[in-house]
């Protein structure tokens, strides 16, 4: 399907792959792994303009150096032999690319609007029929089980679906789509709900497509894929296996471990053998000093020949030392540490309380939002740790923005206590500066001057090419990790994390669980990111439902019952 041979690519001045080589084959699922700004998006286009069949490609932003890249697809008709899903902006003109003039005009019908229009528009051959039937289908299966009811897909134009709602339409079309054969899935489980991740993880293990998946859901990596590519952003090399991605990991730092083993075993023969050698020299130099009187011939001599035969031992010992094979040392890269210490209450007023609250107001229409949710009561006590988990589109960032004050309720009243100074991860998203660089940036809500500043930046991860580009530059991780910087220095006695996992790389999300965890304030997180929650020390874990907010035992049991009944919907939609 496609083939990299020791291929090396440059984007601008920077290399990004240095002679990697694979085959995809079809049918496989591979995981493109890596840390935030290794590339892997960049790789996810570079293949997908490798594999296009469209001669009117626009020409490409990366270099080929060196190396051949070959193969096809199958030959259907241009562009839709390949899909790619990105993270954020979902591109329906790709999926639909002969209903309407341009994207605008797609966004505002609704997912049931556009298949009928397609089916309207069928050439006869019924394919568009049976899509429409697939995904009728899939609805009234999934629309009680897993609340896809929520979305109502027949009437909301797709512009006014929760973005969760949207990107689990666009892949359950682009994954039951029979001319399509490679999808390109980069970090897909970002905007879905639990439920809707483990249906995603069925259908793509049962749609038999070859899939490219970028995630940091590692629980989902772990799931459905067969092979793991990992782009190394110190070598610049990909490494390829056929492990599955837990298997892959735990390998890699086996490997690490010996080869620190193997550099320092050598590290400290060499420093013997240049020890011995180094003696035996000194031996030799004073044996050729030696002078002694006319009558110590045969002695100087002696010393004069033993010391020609310690420098033939040394001159030995040194070829010794230098002919074995070296040993790399092993190039880890600074981790990312978050020092994410409160300013301390005194627990007096440091309270959330929700007293019947109605939310289900949008800031940016100033309109209510139509929401399945009673009136809802909750108090939220100072040190508190609390997971708010539920579907798609009931609410929970809404919830949350009302919580803090980032929206106003409906009805009843929300009361913040006056000790406490909040930090919103989703809130500080949208309102960054764009025009600014992370150091003027830091700086300016700081106070700090530009070198300290720009000290605070590469410390959480950024790059020196990142510390003095315009924010709107940066990828979704790099912004998120200064973000995280920003809270930390502020000292925040209130984490609120809307999906703190989403665009961080596996290291970042473990040290936000880390700091979660040893954070001495109050932490609300809405997340559906598996194994976050299972390593999170939470005090209490509710769902939000049509019942309102609900206690659950734990996140284990949610999913656990959550299974057999996706097990049921994909199994009936795919026979």
């Amino acid at each position: 399907m496609l083939r990299f041979a020791s291929v090396s690519i440059s984007v601008a001045s920077s290399t990004l792959l240095d002679s990697a080589s694979f085959i995809l084959t079809e049918g496989e699922r591979v995981g493109l792994v890596g840390p935030n700004s290794s590339g892997k998006s960049t790789m996810m286009d570079i293949i997908r303009q490798s594999c296009s069949n469209d001669n009117a490609e626009t020409a490409p932003y990366w270099t080929l150096t060196s190396g051949k890249i070959s193969g096809r697809l199958t030959s259907h008709p241009a562009g839709d032999a390949v899909v790619h899903v990105p993270q954020d902006t979902l591109a329906w003109s790709a999926l639909f690319p002969d209903i309407a003039d341009d994207e605008k005009e797609l966004l505002e019908m609704s997912v049931q609007e556009l298949l009928d229009t397609v089916v309207a528009m069928d050439d006869g051959s019924g394919t568009a029929v049976e899509e429409e039937e697939a995904w009728r289908e899939l609805n009234v299966r999934a629309g009680k089980a897993l609340s896809w009811d929520i979305a109502n897909y027949a009437e909301t134009p797709i512009n006014q679906l929760s973005p969760g709602c949207a990107h689990r339409a666009f892949l359950a079309l682009a994954l039951r789509r029979p001319s399509i054969d490679l999808v390109l899935l980069d970090e897909p489980t970002n905007h879905l709900d639990l439920p809707s991740i483990l249906w995603l993880q069925e259908t793509v293990l049962s749609c038999g497509k070859t899939c490219i998946i970028v995630s940091h859901d590692t629980a989902f990596l772990d799931a459905v894929c067969n092979r793991v590519w990992e782009i190394d952003c110190l070598t610049k090399g990909l490494a390829v296996s056929g492990a599955a991605y837990s298997d892959y990991m735990a390998a890699k730092e086996l490997a690490k471990e010996h080869q620190r083993a193997a550099f320092n075993a050598q590290q400290k023969r060499h420093a013997r053998l240049t020890a011995v050698a180094d003696n035996l020299k000194h031996k030799a130099a004073a044996g050729t000093r030696y002078e002694g009187t006319d009558h110590d011939t045969l002695l100087r001599d002696f010393k004069r020949e033993r010391s020609g035969r310690s420098f033939k031992k040394a001159s030995a010992i040194q070829v010794l030392r230098d002919s074995e094979e070296k040993v790399e040392a092993v190039v880890d890269h600074v981790p990312l540490k978050l020092n994410l210490r409160p300013i301390k209450s005194s627990g007096f007023d440091s309270t959330i309380i929700l007293d019947n609250i109605e939310i289900g107001f949008n800031p940016d229409t100033e309109e209510e939002i139509k929401l399945p949710l009673p009136k809802i009561s909750a108090r939220i006590n100072y040190g508190e740790r609390i997971a708010i988990i539920g579907f798609n589109g009931v609410g929970k960032s809404t919830l949350l923005k009302t919580m803090v004050g980032a929206i106003p309720p409906l009805a009843g009243s929300v009361s913040v206590g006056r000790e406490l100074r909040l930090g919103n991860l989703m809130q500080e998203h949208q309102t960054l500066p764009r025009n600014l660089s992370p150091r003027d940036h830091i700086c300016a809500v700081t106070g700090l001057g530009r070198l300290e500043g720009g000290s605070r930046a590469l410390s959480y991860g950024l790059t020196l090419h990142q510390m003095d580009a315009p924010i709107a530059q940066m990828n979704p991780g790099a912004r998120a990790r200064l973000i995280l910087a920003l809270l930390s220095m502020r000292r925040v006695n209130v984490l609120v994390l809307d999906e703190p996992s989403n665009h961080l790389d596996t290291e970042a999300v473990t040290e936000v669980m880390a700091s979660a965890n040893a954070f001495e304030g109050t932490v609300i997180i809405v997340s559906h990111d598996r194994k976050f929650l299972a390593g999170l020390d939470v005090t209490r874990t509710c769902s939000l439902t049509s019942d309102g907010l609900v206690d659950v035992p734990s996140v284990e049991e949610y999913v656990a019952d959550l299974e057999e009944t996706v097990h049921s919907v994909v199994r009936g939609s795919f026979q």
